[in-house]
């Protein structure tokens, strides 16, 4: 027994901190205290009243996303719980005594159900609940709502029953609560238009969602006065009529079917926001906006809604969001906004528009913070009438047609700026002057080579947050630094590597990522630059100007035929700009690809004077051309044709020459490796033929010496007993001058004596010194022939 009860001791604290490490507890700003055990893979609710360790009362325990299938009874012993949140479980039955604990306690409670098991509430809900507040009821598959379903709650005020698949409530459903319901949720049922009826007698409900119903007709006609959210989206409502709604403040009536005709009544007094996107409503009845409106919020999105009159929106001078995107707009009237002085918000997405005018936003200059024109096919001719926004705080100007930012003040007149959104245009360059409160520059999808970010631009803008430059053909060269140093300080170092900021050129860095690139590596070309003269008169033969960066040192053109001039430039970062001055007449701009140093200018008229200027900033760099008359190319085409025969035979000749000179070159080649080849030859035979000679005279002085010693060594052998080869060394001296040098011999017979016949041929012989003995006349009889140095 004390074993037992010492286990219980052991166990229990270690069951309460697995717990613990379980479900995870706090207290939110308010002082509420919560457990939160949701997404663990329970299959049951924890025994918490077991675990002396937790406080068993808390306001809130969410056991949501979890595998728990059945909540048994008693399940919540001891514990004190206001708010339970059981979402995302698929309960399929509950003990009519689950929450018999909880009753005084709770008065927030979620569940969600599984539709294929369940099809009523369960009784625990009816009758153990007498105390809540908020009950929300997912998954159930109830098709009716019965009569007194909620008699024990009498303190309920939100009610939702999301996804149940109701399509009936009977009369007296909410005949008990109906004096107390203040919010309630009826959304993604199959409700019909027979539930205006049931809600006429919700006397004191103040929000009302049916959403993703069945109602094609709703007329509300509600005695009491106090609705204030109206939500009918995606009913395929055919009728409304606004009537007794006077309280009403937001009506959402999205994705129906309605008219302009089909809408009865004006729009209540107190409403400020109406939602009518997704239906077919061109104009406005005369009726629909009296002039005491307190609307807000207005939403038209793809109506097909017409904007063929200037008074439109007289009567809303308290509009401070507008959604017009979605309606095949093509035009905005002169004055249109002039009534709407409060207008922060305006959307006009997706709308065909034609360029804009510089008064276009007349009137809302000065409230205006947020628009958005995302794919009205703008191009850079209609963003003047955008730089007079001067407290425009977000710019959306995506997927239009925009090629350049003019003017050039463009960003920095809107001081409040920040977020810009530039993202798939087709711009070439990008000012660099913006203002320094901006958090978000969205530039990706664009054709942007040089940027001009440099230190100082980002020493400004210290506020910048979020910047992307993904899908351009980056210069990645040493003006690419400062962009770099921004992108390794902001962004989590791990994720630079990924960024897709992906460099063009120069080639050998072509399609690689920025951030995966080392500093050392962003070089730039050096080009020497001679200082000229210039002159500011555009029709000057050559004028150079340099930048602190870019400097063109060279720029030339020439005919190519008389239709087509060809020039080429220097490597320039910076874009470029071609003018053209025909006949001393400017044709248009055109904007150059700096990654290239040609370009082929087409369609010239013959006789013509032409003065091309590459432009670059504010500088110049000229050259002047004549186009010849087409009669005299003729001509020469065909002079050309009659001396083509000559000329194909003078260009043979000429490859003949020139093959002859080569193989000329490599005899003369070939002849002066043989005359080395030589030279080394005879020096060596030379140097071979003189230590032979020296052999010679010093084997005479050897056959003078008076005998020939005995040997005292090994080294040789005797064989013949006269006919021998000895080595000696003078009386054994070890006199150092006296050192016998070795030498390699060989010894040959006549071949009418047995004199050397078993001799070796080769042996190690040493050198006998000179000496005046008289025997040297009288040498032996049989004496090998002199040896020969091999």
């Amino acid at each position: 027994m004390p074993l037992n009860i010492l286990l219980i001791f052991l166990l229990t604290p270690s069951l309460a901190i697995n717990l613990l490490d379980l479900c995870q507890s706090g207290i939110r700003d308010d002082g509420s205290n919560y457990v939160h055990c949701a997404r663990k893979s329970l299959s049951e609710i924890p025994d918490f009243s077991s675990h002396r360790l937790f406080n068993l009362a808390f306001d809130e325990l969410i056991l949501s996303d979890n595998a728990i299938t059945h909540i048994h009874a008693n399940v919540f012993h001891n514990l004190r719980i206001k708010r339970l949140v059981m979402s995302g479980n698929r309960l399929k039955s509950i003990d009519k005594n689950a929450f018999r604990e909880l009753e005084n306690y709770l008065e927030q409670l979620t569940l969600e159900f599984d539709s294929t098991i369940v099809d009523t509430i369960p009784e625990a809900i009816k009758t153990n609940l007498a105390n809540i507040r908020s009950l929300t009821l997912t998954g159930l598959n109830l098709r009716i709502l019965p009569t007194n379903t909620f008699e024990y709650m009498k303190k309920l005020e939100i009610l939702s029953l999301k996804s149940c698949n109701l399509q009936t409530i009977e009369h007296n459903a909410f005949y008990s609560i109906e004096k107390q319901l203040r919010h309630l949720y009826l959304d993604y049922n199959q409700l019909d238009n027979r539930i205006s009826m049931i809600i006429n007698r919700v006397i004191t409900l103040e929000t009302l969602s049916l959403s993703h119903n069945h109602i094609n007709q709703y007329e509300l006609n509600l005695v009491n006065k106090n609705l204030r959210y109206l939500d009918l989206s995606y009913n395929g409502l055919m009728k409304l009529s606004l009537t007794n709604m006077t309280n009403l403040q937001i009506l959402n009536v999205q994705n129906n079917l309605l008219t302009s005709e089909q809408i009865n009544g004006s729009i209540p007094n107190q409403l400020k926001e109406l939602i009518l996107d997704f239906n077919s409503i061109r104009i406005f009845n005369k009726n629909l906006i009296t002039e005491k409106n307190s609307l807000e919020t207005l939403s038209l999105q793809s109506n097909d809604f017409l904007l063929n009159n200037s008074n439109t929106f007289r009567h809303l001078h308290k509009l401070k969001r507008l959604n017009l995107a979605r309606n095949n707009i093509k035009t905005i009237p002169k004055g249109l906004f002039k009534f709407t002085h409060s207008l922060e918000h305006l959307n006009m997405d997706r709308n065909p528009l034609f360029p804009l005018s510089i008064d276009t936003f007349s009137g809302i200059e000065s409230s205006l913070r947020n628009i958005s024109f995302q794919s009205c096919s703008l191009t850079s001719n209609s963003l003047p009438a955008f730089s007079r926004l001067i407290n425009l705080e977000r710019l959306k100007l995506q997927s239009n047609l925009l090629t350049e930012i003019k003017p050039d003040n463009f960003f920095s007149s809107m001081s409040q700026l920040i977020a810009i959104d530039l993202q798939r245009n087709q711009l070439i360059t990008i000012l660099s002057e913006f203002p320094s409160t901006l958090r978000e520059l969205e530039l990706g999808h664009n054709r942007l080579t040089i940027l001009p970010f440099n230190n100082q631009t980002f020493k400004k803008l210290s506020q910048l947050i979020t910047l992307d430059l993904s899908s351009n053909p980056l210069q990645c060269d040493c003006h690419i630094k400062s962009l770099y140093h921004w992108l390794l300080t902001h962004y989590q170092s791990e994720l630079v590597p990924y960024v897709q900021w992906i460099c063009a050129q120069p080639k050998e860095l072509s399609g690689k990522q920025l951030g995966s690139l080392l500093e050392h590596e962003f070089q730039c070309e050096n080009i020497s630059i001679k200082t000229t003269t210039t002159t500011t008169t555009i029709t000057s033969d050559y004028l150079e100007l340099t930048t602190e960066y870019d400097k063109i040192s060279s720029f030339n053109a020439w005919l190519k035929d008389s239709e087509t001039a060809i020039l080429e430039w220097s490597y320039i970062s910076s874009p470029l700009k071609l003018i053209v001055y025909e006949n001393n007449y400017k044709l248009p701009i055109l904007y150059l690809n700096s990654s290239e140093n040609y370009f082929l200018l087409e369609k010239l008229k013959s006789s013509t004077n032409y003065t091309l200027c590459l432009q670059i900033n504010e500088q110049y760099s000229c050259r002047n051309l004549v186009t010849p008359n087409k009669q005299e190319i003729k001509f020469e085409q065909k002079v050309l044709s009659l001396s083509s025969s000559s000329s194909s035979s003078s260009s043979s000749k000429s490859n003949e020459k020139t093959l002859l000179n080569d193989i000329q070159y490599l005899i003369m080649g070939i002849a002066c490796g043989i005359v080395f080849v030589l030279l080394i030859l005879l020096f060596v035979v030379i140097f071979i033929i003189k230590q032979r000679h020296k052999f010679f005279h010093n084997s005479s002085k050897t056959i003078a010496t008076d005998s020939y010693y005995q040997t005292t060594g090994s080294d040789t052998t005797q064989i013949g007993g006269s006919c021998s080869i000895e080595e000696r060394s003078i009386n054994g001296s070890t006199n150092h001058q006296s050192t016998i040098t070795p030498m390699f011999y060989y010894c040959r017979s006549p071949p009418i004596t047995n004199c050397c016949q078993e001799q070796q041929p080769y042996h190690f012989y040493h050198e006998i010194p000179f000496t005046t003995s008289s025997n040297h006349l009288n040498p032996p009889t049989c004496l090998c022939r002199p040896p020969i140095i091999i």
